[in-house]
């Protein structure tokens, strides 16, 4: 009776296996020799590596304490008293309250809560960056837009952060370069001529500022 064998593949697979991965270009190193039969003379080899250096790009932009929260900013206006009658100190809550009034207006002021906010800009990007910012929700009382507040920017670190426009009614992007942490404090307050104008009552607007790189 003959036998039969069945020869197990396994046998052949290593050694056909070590033979691709020295044929494979992806498994070689650039490799050289030098040669020189006599010894007399110097001989080089020369092998080289490529190198790939891959940096994801991050721009950073805070206003405000650091956190999720939206800080909030109160503008508080308030006048300097009665013209002529009572000082602004003196100045009580009522009704049909006496007043020696002399018949001009009052000079209204304003004061801000906090003082200002810092605002930081930072990223690596080739080109660098800019900050804008934009009116997101619009005031809807007491006659005021964007442009009844004024952005005062000081304090500035490396060169600084200025405000993107003097006031809230037109936004002018400001640039920053690539790895310079730029910051800069940002005062809030009415202006002079919505001080004059704005009625009684609290009114509200958020603005966003964006930082986009360059």
């Amino acid at each position: 009776m003959k036998r039969s064998f069945i020869k197990s593949p396994a046998k052949y697979l290593v050694p056909a296996c070590a033979a691709l991965a020295m044929l494979s270009p992806g498994a070689q190193a650039e490799s050289t020799y030098g040669y020189n039969a006599s010894g007399a003379a110097g001989a080089t080899a020369r092998a080289r590596v490529n190198l790939e250096v891959r940096v994801p790009m991050l721009i950073l932009l805070r206003v405000g304490t650091s956190g999720a929260a939206i800080d909030s900013v109160t503008i508080t206006a308030a006048p300097n008293g009665v013209p002529g009658g009572i000082a602004a100190a003196a100045l009580a809550n009522g009704s049909n309250l006496a007043t020696g009034w002399n018949g001009t207006a009052p000079v209204m002021t304003s004061t801000s809560s906090p003082a200002n906010v810092t605002a930081y800009a930072w990223t690596n990007s080739r080109n660098g960056g800019s900050v804008t910012g934009a009116i997101t929700t619009a005031f809807t009382t007491g006659g005021l837009t964007g442009a009844s507040i004024a952005v005062a920017s000081a304090s500035p670190v490396n060169g600084g952060l200025a405000h993107p426009g003097t006031n809230l009614g037109t936004f002018t992007p400001q640039a920053f370069p690539a790895n310079s942490l730029r910051s800069s404090t940002w005062a809030y307050s009415l202006t002079t001529a919505a001080l004059a104008s704005v009625t009684a009552g609290t009114h509200s607007a958020t603005v966003t500022y964006t930082a986009t790189s360059l």
